[in-house]
């Protein structure tokens, strides 16, 4: 397969192929940015999830989203049956087709060049081996085909309007406050909830902060233990909201607390100002979110972790959360407040 991509001056239109979680896309976000930037003035369609790719309407030139769910596109996968009319006229606008996924698939790649786009490639939406950097490893890719210059982090500019005018002022008028995002796609990466109730209560009191704790479907296990903790604290829970919310509400913090997550990465990106990632399990050296404000923090001295194989976590009991204590992820978190 040809990785030779054309001259930017004849590209108007890239069809992006990323069907990735939160934090998998935001990951993606330098080497998008870096793709935007070589082909300046060409407009990109992203396909995957729409709320996910909606964030990144102020920061690249998004001319649309189309879902990842649509029925059409099974027939990029199919090989028994030409191309729906239909779906070659909605594709031919495209000179350049990117799909981002963890390995080639040369179906869907020789679809959409049967549907008429030009230039396709394939870069990967993570590593399979480990220890690689998702950053680095886009980062090197991209450069094997001509695109260089990838920022090392990737910043989100949220969409204007009035309504993301109105969510950032809501937040400012709480006060200063902290958000705390506990959970994540898989329960062996989660901090126990006790430690975190416990270092964000001591947080609120020594500097006087509020505290916003983050939940999404993935957390709603949590939900009957953090609403009752929360309410006894005056503490605020923002549940299963709008990911253009969650990331004013990450805009606005003062300090950012959580685990590998989609959320964490958000907050990189969405301009917390400080941002702590507590890892167990998966290697922050390929999972956490790049950037001088995020600080990585893991249990010392335990030579079991990281013991996660690409995504699988066969640790049903892991130490290295356990042995993160409170005391060590309040002390950093004590002094990236400071004094402000």
């Amino acid at each position: 397969m040809s990785t030779s991509l054309p001259p930017p001056e004849a590209v108007r239109r890239i069809f992006v192929w990323h069907q990735g979680a939160l934090g998998d896309l935001l990951l993606a976000g330098p080497a998008l940015a870096a793709v935007s930037r070589h082909f300046a003035g060409a407009c990109l369609t992203g396909v995957g999830h729409p709320e996910r790719w909606g964030l990144l309407a102020g920061t690249l030139p998004l001319e649309a989203v189309w879902s990842g769910a649509e029925a059409a596109w099974a027939w990029l996968f199919r090989e028994d049956a030409p191309l729906p009319a239909a779906l070659r006229e909605r594709l031919a606008p495209f000179q350049l087709a990117l799909v981002f996924a963890p390995r080639p698939h040369p179906l869907l790649l020789e679809r959409l060049r049967q549907a008429g786009i030009p230039w396709v490639a394939w870069a990967p939406s993570f590593a399979e081996t480990e220890g690689q950097s998702v950053h680095r490893l886009q980062a090197a890719h991209l450069a094997a085909m001509g695109i260089g210059e990838i920022p090392e982090a990737f910043c989100l500019r949220l969409a204007g309007g009035g309504d993301a005018e109105a969510e950032m002022a809501g937040f400012k008028e709480m006060g200063p406050f902290i958000a705390v995002a506990p959970g994540s796609g898989h329960c062996a990466k989660n901090w126990p909830l006790a430690h975190y109730y416990e270092v964000t209560r001591a947080l609120a009191w020594q500097h006087r902060l509020k505290v916003v704790w983050l939940a999404g479907p993935a957390e709603a296990f949590l939900m009957p233990f953090l609403e009752p903790l929360a309410r006894s604290q005056n503490q605020v829970v923002m549940a299963n909201q709008p990911l253009c919310r969650v990331a004013a509400a990450l805009a606005g913090s003062r300090l950012y607390l959580g685990g590998d997550s989609g959320l964490t990465h958000l907050a990189a990106a969405a301009g917390a100002p400080a941002v702590l990632a507590l890892f167990g399990p998966t290697d922050p050296g390929v999972w956490a979110p790049p950037g001088d404000h995020v600080k990585v923090l893991q249990a010392p001295g335990l030579n079991c972790a990281p013991c996660a194989k690409g995504r699988e976590i066969s640790c049903q009991a892991p130490r290295c959360l356990q042995d993160l204590t409170p005391e060590m992820v309040m002390a950093v978190a004590a002094g990236l407040l400071g004094d402000g």
